[in-house]
């Protein structure tokens, strides 16, 4: 499981390799409801204006639109999405 985060105009695109489109949606959609179990700053979720998921080969991409940056959200992704605790 990988994630490759860079930052974009108006947000962030990161590529996931290793996981399923379906399982990123519901972490996704955890975090956004505040039902995740790990560090969702709230301060960070309210930022994010919109999160697109697709499936491509090899992975996924999550494109996040909001005052965000890959700094910030990859330790976040890292956790939340791996549960891998930098």
């Amino acid at each position: 499981m990988k994630i490759d985060i860079t930052n974009q105009t108006n947000g962030v695109k990161a590529f996931l390799s290793g996981f399923s489109t379906e399982e990123l949606s519901a972490k996704i959609e955890a975090c956004q409801n505040g039902q995740c179990e790990c560090a969702c700053d709230p301060t960070i979720m309210q930022k994010i204006e919109g999160i697109e998921l697709s499936s491509v080969e090899g992975g996924s991409t999550i494109t996040i639109t909001g005052d965000v940056n890959a700094e910030t959200l990859a330790p976040m992704m890292q956790e939340c999405l791996i549960g891998d605790k930098q």
